[in-house]
C-alpha cells in the first residue's frame, strides 16, 4: 500500500495496515478479528494542535504477507485490509486556529485530530 495523496491533500505518512476478518459461527453469531500486519499504532507520530504541524515517524509505503492462522476451509469468511495514516488536525481544529471565536471552538467534546484511513474491497471466502 503506498500513500500517493492528491494536490489538495498530499496525505500523511502511513502508520499501519490491518487485516479485518469476519465470520459467523454455527449459531449465526458474527465475529470479527483485527490484526495489525504492518507498521505500529504506537509509532510515535504526533500532532501539535495549535499549529497543526505533524511530527514523528511514519512510512511512505507498508508491505506485508499475512496468513490466517485460524483459517478453516469449511467456514465462510470475509477479509479486507484497512490502512491508517498518521494523525493530523481535524478540519474544525484548523478553523478554530484561524478564528478562535467560531462556533464550537473550545468544546471538549469535539475531537481536535483525525486519523484518515482507507480500506480495500472485501474478499469473500466460500467453501
Amino acid at each position: 500500500m503506498q500513500d500517493a495523496g492528491t494536490p489538495d491533500h498530499p496525505g500523511q505518512l502511513l502508520q499501519r495496515v490491518q487485516i479485518v476478518k469476519g465470520w459467523a459461527d454455527p449459531d449465526g453469531t458474527f465475529h470479527q478479528r483485527v490484526v495489525d500486519v504492518a507498521g505500529r499504532k504506537d509509532n510515535g507520530a504526533r500532532v501539535d494542535t495549535k499549529t497543526c504541524e505533524v511530527s514523528g515517524p511514519g512510512e511512505r509505503q507498508l508491505c506485508s504477507v499475512w496468513t490466517d492462522p485460524d483459517f478453516d476451509p469449511n467456514q465462510r469468511a470475509v477479509y479486507y485490509a484497512r490502512v491508517f495514516e498518521n494523525p493530523s488536525c481535524r478540519f474544525s481544529t484548523r478553523i478554530c486556529n484561524a478564528s478562535p471565536e467560531s462556533p464550537g471552538c473550545g468544546d471538549p467534546n469535539v475531537p481536535t485530530t483525525i486519523q484518515d484511513r482507507a480500506w480495500t474491497s472485501p474478499i469473500w471466502y466460500t467453501p
